[in-house]
């Protein structure tokens, strides 16, 4: 089911499974096997459902459940493992060598799709945001709400909190390429400088908006989550 669409009752009881599925195991590993898998049973559609998610974790009274999903996200980014979603690159690498191919292979995808990049819980927030890409943008006060979620979420892991802002610095430093805008870039580096100086998540994702940045183009449509 969309994320757009699920109810409250129906994403509390999709985050009580997740949560007690973690809780059944010991091994830190197999944790983040379950939590990957369940990104990639939603699918690329279904990615925005895996971040609400989250973000139901987030806003529960359940300080155990936030400690451990926090804890299995820092293993994912010891492992640069996160369970990611895709979305399209604001520009292509590069077409392929034509050379020997015939007028038919040619098709409506060899010029209009963009390659698409997996890409972490903030990482995909960020982009979603910004850039243009397969989905409709995200609105401004939506990104701010489930950023400061998912900051205060992953604050609950000392190592998630020292290890996700030092991976936004570095992905900021040496850029994907095709994957980041700079503007894009220059959000993912004040985030970083907010959350190592230990700014609360609202402040961190309010440093994101107030970011230098160029504005979404005239004419974009913007949603929630």
């Amino acid at each position: 089911m969309p994320a757009s669409t699920a109810t409250a009752e129906q994403l509390r009881d999709a985050a009580g499974r997740l949560v007690d599925a973690l809780a059944a195991h010991e091994d830190p590993e197999y944790r983040l096997a379950v939590l990957k898998r369940l990104s990639r049973r939603l699918g690329e559609d279904g990615y925005p459902m895996f971040l609400r998610l989250l973000a139901v974790v987030a806003e529960s009274d359940g300080d155990d459940a936030r400690h451990l999903l926090a804890d299995t996200v820092a293993v994912a980014l010891r492992r640069a493992d996160l369970p990611g979603g895709a979305l399209s690159s604001w520009g292509a690498t590069g077409l392929p060598d034509v050379t020997g191919m015939s007028a038919g292979a040619l098709s409506g995808q060899f010029f209009g799709a963009s390659p698409r990049r997996m890409l972490g819980p903030v990482e995909y927030l960020l982009v979603w945001h910004l850039q243009r890409t397969q989905r409709t943008a995200l609105g401004a006060d939506t990104f701010r709400r489930q950023l400061a979620l998912l900051v205060d979420l992953l604050n609950r892991s000392p190592e998630a909190r020292r290890l996700y802002p030092q991976k936004l610095a570095a992905d900021d430093q040496n850029e994907l390429e095709g994957a980041y805008t700079r503007a894009t870039r220059a959000r993912m580096a004040a985030i970083a400088a907010a959350w190592q100086a230990g700014r609360s998540p609202d402040e961190v994702a309010q440093a994101a908006l107030d970011a230098a940045h160029a504005d979404h183009p005239p004419g974009w449509v913007v949603r929630d989550l």
